[in-house]
């Protein structure tokens, strides 16, 4: 369905019969309630955000590097790794999600790390979900390789934080250049490959040979992301500072809003094109805007779930697991939630509890205080409230994933 077209048949005023693969993207049920967008004569129809579309799953919090920007250095959470009953649970509640498109076995461990990872694949490919994983490729042995195309694993995100053996080695401590590529070997032509790159001031120029680095592991998918700040150091290294401000000034009202048609970017329109990009326009592309969506929360709109390790659920990345982030120049403690147990309630119900549904529904108008962009006060020091008003878990605007800043896979 991806970058294809469809048609969809008007049956009578205001009613249309839909493809029924897109019904299903759409997360169309009885009830469903669909958000529309329109902008310059284009209609975007979005999904309803109740329908449960896309899980990731943490196999394990345990890893067998000891990176430099890992969140595992700001932890003093109890670490393990799912074990068989809870799994089993859970496969058993995701055959209960109709729209469920697919799921990522990733967190904040290293899933290859997990004893059964391989039998997790399989099982999780007996529910009709695509399955993908994101590794940091050091445990890709023979065996491993054989054992995950063999659970027919349909992609396979490395962390590659450098784009050649001094800037990746320097970052994943632990990790061997020369061994990770020589692993993807043997995955390369039989399974699809991303690259998931965290970008920094140190490995900044790195980016320039993604695409040399995509075609040495034979990737074809790259997914680029920024430091999260878990110290003050790494705060340093962050490229985004001025965007996150720009660009929160560009959706201001009042802003003008500036259409460029394709134009070359060389020596004679670098200068201009950069100075207009860092102003306080709107910038768009024949319509398109150039600046990402923020105050948008990505796991909202795309329907997701995180099952941690232990079985809790919980509605993003960023309340997984809690961890602290330096921002301003200031410390922010970010508090975990979660919305149940899957050993003890089934997912469904968690699913459809008034409380999760409340809290997607807030999080989809996103009313906030812009926490990203002034902090200093009393309530930026942790997720707890905001001067808005909100109170955990609902205190998104500090947020780094909802202001297009952090991305995962």
């Amino acid at each position: 369905m991806e970058n294809k077209k469809s048609q969809a048949k008007a049956i009578d005023n205001g009613i249309i019969a839909l493809p029924p693969e897109t019904a299903r993207k759409l997360g169309l049920s009885a009830g469903a309630h669909l958000d529309i967008v329109v902008r310059r004569g284009r209609v975007e129809i979005l999904p309803d955000i109740h329908s449960l579309s896309r899980v990731y799953i943490e196999p394990t919090s345990n890893c067998n590097l000891t990176c430099r920007a890992c969140i595992q250095r700001t932890w003093s959470e109890p670490q393990g790794n799912m074990t068989q009953v809870v799994f089993n649970k859970l496969l058993k509640d995701l055959r209960h999600f109709p729209h469920l498109e697919s799921v990522m076995l990733g967190g904040f461990g290293e899933p290859t790390a997990h004893p059964d990872v391989i039998q997790m694949v399989a099982a999780l490919k007996e529910t009709g979900a695509r399955v993908e994983m994101v590794s940091n490729g050091t445990l890709l042995d023979a065996k491993m390789a054989e054992g995950l195309l063999d659970a027919r694993l349909d992609r396979l995100w490395i962390s590659f934080d450098g784009a050649d053996e001094l800037n990746f080695e320097r970052a994943r401590q632990g990790a061997r250049f020369k061994e990770v590529v020589g692993n993807l070997k043997r995955l390369r032509d039989k399974l699809e490959l991303g690259i998931a790159f965290v970008v920094s001031r140190s490995n900044f120029a790195d980016l320039k040979n993604l695409s040399w680095l995509a075609k040495k592991t034979g990737a074809i998918y790259v997914s680029v992301s920024n430091i999260i700040p878990y110290s003050p150091e790494m705060e340093h290294q962050m490229v985004c500072a001025q965007a996150l401000t720009l660009n929160s000034m560009a959706q201001a009202s009042g802003r003008v809003e500036v259409d460029l048609p394709r134009i070359d970017i060389n020596e004679a329109t670098k200068d201009t094109l950069w100075r207009l990009a860092g102003g306080n326009e709107a910038v768009s592309l024949m319509g398109t805007p150039l600046g990402a969506r923020i105050d948008e929360c990505r796991f909202i709109r795309e329907r997701c779930a995180f099952i941690r390790w232990d079985g809790q659920v919980s509605p993003c990345m960023a309340l997984l697991h809690s961890h602290v982030i330096h921002f301003h120049g200031a410390e922010r403690r970010n508090t975990s939630h979660s919305f149940g147990n899957i050993a003890k309630r089934d997912l469904l119900e968690i699913w459809n509890a008034p409380d999760y549904i409340s809290f997607r529904e807030k999080v989809s108008k996103f009313d906030f205080a812009p926490c990203h962009v002034c902090g200093g006060c009393g309530y930026s020091a942790e997720n707890k409230e905001d001067c808005g008003g909100n109170i955990h878990p609902a205190v998104c605007g500090g947020c780094l994933w909802a202001q297009g800043i952090i991305q995962c896979p």
